[in-house]
């Protein structure tokens, strides 16, 4: 873990759970500790150390296993997790797109506890229900049950590991079998029905937990991601036909396979023949434009059906993003040298000065600040002659995983900073905000009463000054152009780290 990263990791635990968890991060980023190296490194009190780690493992940030010693558990940090925090909205998103309000209150009750049992969120969310959030809904407590069993069998929720039943283990072992991790156990409507009520009742899941399943949603991501690149590249219904055929071929291919199994045309057609006619009508003009377009998303076979090739599809769009960002960074003619850099593999700066159609001295200044930004490399060729000394010559190339990696940690840090940044607003006009929420909510409850809405209106007029209002409505943009900044630089984040995944699994999978 880098510092930028677990600088980010540590800001956004401390954003969402406070100072005392992020002491606890803190603690544990230089690697593993028992309970009691972390009791005397972060100088808390054993209770709020305990309700910490309790509190970060129960949202999935903090495992614990047994260390050296067998009868004395480790406590290990996930900071992959926690990055995942910035992705919680666009999860809503997904899920409400989807399956609709009940499903996002649903996802949205069971990140805001980590884990937490069936019955529980059932009974949170019919509340919630109740009291306005859902127009029109009238399924009953039943309903909301049966839209969390979807949810399971979709596996967008998973059941949590539990701890083993051996007596032996000092240090608890969480297990859980793949039979049980999406099986969602029955729940009689008569026994919600009591818990609604109030009544005394043991749930049958009161020992089961459930958590967010992760990998579903980024499944989601990456498929949005694909289907939009080809619809800007092309058109809409080239992005229908992708859209069709990345749920043809999850039938037949396991998730996260860097390469799918074929999926026959004819099967994409009979799909595209009930969705999109005029699709089904130039199928096979879209099909041979993708497969020959430079992006690789889609290999045609001979035998009549075509497969995605996830590294090839990653690794277009990584290039792109990184290209993009060399120009916005260093200016067109810098994005020119590291194409033609990066298509010749290796060159020399003569070579490259003559074919960049730039001046050797502008050139030479690009791309000494592309190599010192570390998006341009050099490699030491040394030829020796027995007539003299050694002569060594220098060729530039682009380490791509390398670059990659730079790129990464330069998001990570601009996340930080737009954190920090937006932190900053809150925290300098907290009063003016907490006085315009407190006006809000005075407002709200005198039209509950029964009071004119014009002379509501008319008393907040009244109550906040015209500088008030102004700088009320410039930090209110300004968070707002933040957060927008946070959503774009994560999206840019997850093309990157797919396509490190892709690549290294790729290059495991190739033969030795």
């Amino acid at each position: 873990m880098s510092k930028l990263y677990g600088d980010l990791c540590s800001f956004l635990v401390k954003e969402h759970f406070g100072k005392a968890a992020q002491a606890i991060h803190k603690e544990l980023r230089s690697g593993p500790k028992t309970y009691k190296l972390i009791l005397s490194g972060s100088g808390l009190t054993p209770a709020l150390v305990k309700r910490s780690l309790c509190i970060l493992i129960q949202y999935g940030f903090v495992k614990y296993q047994p260390g050296d010693n067998p009868l004395i558990a480790e406590y290990t940090l996930i900071p992959d997790n926690i990055i995942l925090l910035l992705r919680y909205p666009r999860y809503l998103t997904i899920i409400s797109d989807k399956y609709g309000a009940v499903s996002r209150l649903i996802i949205d009750t069971v990140l805001k506890y980590g884990s937490i049992p069936a019955s529980k969120v059932i009974l949170l969310v019919w509340n919630q229900i109740q009291a306005g959030s859902v127009e029109n809904y009238n399924d009953g407590l039943t309903g909301v049950r049966d839209t969390f069993r979807q949810l399971v069998v979709k596996q967008y929720l998973m059941s949590v590991p539990c701890p083993s039943l051996e007596a032996n283990d000092r240090v608890p072992r969480l297990v859980v079998s793949e039979t049980e991790q999406f099986h969602f156990p029955e729940i009689n409507a008569s026994v919600l029905l009591k818990l609604e009520k109030g009544e005394t009742v043991v749930p049958p899941d009161a020992n089961l937990y459930w958590r967010c399943n992760f990998d579903r949603f980024h499944q989601n991501i990456q498929d949005h991601i694909m289907i939009e690149a080809i619809r800007n590249r092309i058109d809409g219904h080239a992005a229908k036909f992708m859209e069709i055929l990345l749920k043809r071929i999850y039938v037949r291919t396991e998730a996260w396979a860097t390469q799918s199994n074929p999926v026959p045309i004819t099967e994409i057609k009979e799909e595209t023949e009930k969705r999109s006619p005029h699709l089904s009508q130039y199928l096979d003009q879209y099909i041979k434009i993708i497969d020959e377009d430079s992006c690789k998303f889609i290999t045609r076979t001979g035998e009549g059906s075509v497969y995605v090739n996830f590294v090839e599809a990653f690794r277009s769009l990584a290039t792109a993003t990184v290209e993009s960002i060399v120009e916005h960074r260093f200016g067109p003619k810098s994005a020119r040298i590291f194409r033609l850099v990066r298509s010749k593999k290796y060159i020399d700066q003569e070579h490259l000065q003559k074919i960049a159609m730039i001046p050797d001295k502008e050139a030479k200044q690009l791309t000494y600040k592309l190599i010192q930004g570390s998006f341009l490399h050099m490699h030491d060729l040394k030829k020796s002659s027995s007539a003299g000394p050694t002569k060594s010559f220098y060729l530039l190339h682009v380490n791509f995983n390398q670059v990659v990696h730079v790129v990464l940690e330069m998001c990570y840090k601009a996340v930080y900073n737009t954190l920090a940044r937006a932190d900053h607003q809150l925290s300098e006009n907290f009063r003016l905000i907490e006085k315009f929420e407190k006006l809000n909510t005075l407002a709200s409850s005198m039209r509950a009463q029964g009071e004119d809405p014009e002379y509501v209106a008319q008393l907040l007029e009244d109550w906040i000054t015209p500088p008030e209002k102004t700088l009320l409505t410039t930090v209110e943009t300004m968070i707002e152009k933040l957060r927008l900044a946070e959503l774009y630089l994560d999206e840019t984040i997850m093309v990157l780290q797919l396509y490190a995944y892709y690549d290294s699994t790729s290059m495991k999978e190739k033969p030795r």
